[in-house]
């Protein structure tokens, strides 16, 4: 008789367990049903505010269509990097429209969009953008025809070149004036500095390969020098005309030969002028090597090149018994030779006036 009890009880329990796991599982499917239905309307409400908005949409580029005014994109990017340029001033007008017309666009970007938008008429346009820093975008003409043309506008970022004239003995400002040339021989800036500060700055386009920059100053030789890199220009120094010994600039020769290249030919001119203006001036050109090599070819380097340019001068008109040479090789290096911007340093050729 217990072990019917028992029997019983045990069935009893189990039952109980079953039917409270299966009212468990009834609950979580009611709860699972709930859930999928309010995501139903969910999407149900999110699809019907979609179609709203595009036949919205669909209705304002009819209208748009219909009043000969379709849309227009206009965007702004950097050249150089690719990326949007928010609060470029984009101006942008008719191509027949008279002079002094008001632009039919003449506002910034958007500062999170980079992009200016406007329902304007059909027709050919012309269009440009500016903005501080950069250089002004080139004049694009197009035309005007479908709803939501794009038209985008690159402006590349402008290279501040900053720099000093200074006098080579006292390191005091310069009243010079400086001209800056392109690679081309187009001047691209021309001023005056001053004697108090003497600082310079021109804007560049790092594209350009190099420039030319050329300064005179009363009491003072010309100088002429080549900027390859405007972030790490130093700036201009100048050598009085009472100093004995300065460096003529920008005189090339062929990798380890005598042989002088031909843009050196401005500097071969100043030279000339210097002793044309001063018929009874005697000089010595002093030449200097880097260490790469052994002393004795160096030696023979810097007497060749030396000579090099006193040919240069007597076929210029110029006495030969006017100027020495002398050939210093590698003995006199004005900085270690420890990289190959010192190096190029360090090979130069020296005007003494006797």
């Amino acid at each position: 008789m217990k072990r019917l009890s028992s029997i019983l009880l045990l069935v009893l329990s189990l039952l109980i367990v079953g039917s409270s796991n299966a009212y468990a599982l009834t609950s979580a499917q009611k709860r699972a049903k709930e859930r999928a239905k309010m995501e139903r309307k969910r999407e149900a409400k999110k699809r019907k505010l979609e179609k709203k908005r595009a036949a919205k949409a669909k209705a304002a580029k009819r209208k748009r269509i219909k009043d000969g005014k379709p849309l227009l994109y206009v965007y702004s990017y950097n050249l150089k990097t690719g990326e949007p340029l928010p609060a470029a001033h984009v101006t942008l007008q008719d191509v027949n429209a008279r002079p002094n017309r008001k632009p039919k666009i003449n506002k910034p970007t958007d500062q999170k969009r980079s992009r200016v938008s406007k329902g304007l008429p059909q027709g050919r346009y012309w269009a440009v953008a500016a903005k501080t820093g950069f250089f002004t975008s080139d004049t694009l003409f197009f035309n005007h025809r479908e709803d939501e043309d794009t038209l985008k506008l690159s402006l590349y970022p402008e290279t501040r070149l900053t720099f000093t004239v200074t006098d080579s003995l006292t390191s005091r400002p310069v009243v010079a004036n400086v001209i800056v040339r392109n690679h081309e021989r187009r001047k691209v800036m021309q001023t005056t500095s001053d004697s108090v500060h003497s600082v310079l700055a021109v804007l560049l386009d790092d594209r350009v390969p190099f420039y030319t920059i050329e300064a005179t100053a009363v009491n003072y030789f010309p100088f002429r020098d080549t900027i390859a890199d405007p972030n790490n220009y130093t700036g201009i120094v100048m050598s009085p005309r009472e100093v004995k010994t300065f460096v003529l600039r920008d005189i090339y020769f062929a990798t380890g030969k005598t042989r002088i290249l031909d843009i050196s030919e401005s500097a071969l001119t100043e030279l000339y002028n210097l002793l044309a203006s001063r018929p009874a001036q005697r000089i010595r050109i002093i030449g200097h090597t880097d260490n790469i090599g052994t002393d004795r070819s160096n030696q023979l380097l810097s007497e060749g090149r030396c000579e090099s340019v006193r040919q240069a001068m007597s076929e210029r008109g110029i006495d030969a018994s006017r100027i020495e040479i002398q050939g210093r090789g590698e003995k006199d290096p004005i900085v270690p030779n420890d990289t190959e911007e010192h190096r190029q340093m360090n090979r130069r050729v020296e005007i003494e006036l006797l």
